[in-house]
């Protein structure tokens, strides 16, 4: 999907099939931004400033970006995943521990952000999900940061700050108090949410 360019000259590439990957791209092309997708990743990976591997879970992001590892260095690569089990009902691992920093060890080279985590697949139909305000953004490397705040201008979303990648387990927990999809983690843990 191509569009004309408004606010940068940054190319985002969105990896994966899925409507996640496809609201994504669509919602960023809208927004006046040159998108690649589909076709060979690799090809999508080299063309692109920022890389948004809309796959499930970081084993997936791993698995699916490792040949491109070199190819990363100094992109910003874009976490979307959240550490669900099988079924959305709980997170695998610890409080303690979130998937971004995951990401960001796997791939040192590349300038990590996660955002969209506190957001279900659902919110994505072309208005912004009532009970999500905003999406948090977070990031240890404040200039990608910004970056990727200013390619989020003109999308139904409101964006704020959400700290370093030191917060990624509160802000990926923060799906649980979503609609959507997070009816199933409320029906298991109704006391949670």
């Amino acid at each position: 999907m191509k569009q004309e360019r408004r606010n940068t000259a940054l190319t985002i590439g969105v990896l994966g099939t899925g409507d996640i990957a496809v609201a994504l791209a669509t919602m960023f092309a809208r927004a006046g931004h040159e998108v690649r997708t589909g076709g060979r990743h690799e090809e999508v990976v080299a063309a692109s400033s920022v890389v948004i591997p809309a796959v499930l879970g970081v084993p997936g992001a791993v698995q699916r970006l490792r040949p491109w590892r070199g190819e990363l260095r100094g992109k910003i690569l874009v976490d979307i995943t959240n550490p669900f089990t099988g079924g959305h009902v709980d997170f695998v691992g610890p409080w303690a521990t979130g998937g971004t920093p995951d990401l960001a060890a796997a791939f040192p080279g590349a300038r990590l952000v996660g955002a969209f985590k506190n957001v279900w697949w659902e919110g994505f139909d072309g208005t912004p999900d009532p009970s999500v305000p905003e999406i948090h953004v977070i990031s240890d490397d404040l200039e990608a940061k910004r970056t990727f705040l200013g390619l989020c201008a003109g999308t139904p979303f409101t964006y704020v700050d959400g700290g370093g990648l030191d917060q990624a387990r509160r802000v990926e927990r923060m799906a649980l108090r979503g609609v959507g999809s997070a009816g199933v983690f409320a029906e298991a843990h109704p006391a949670a949410v």
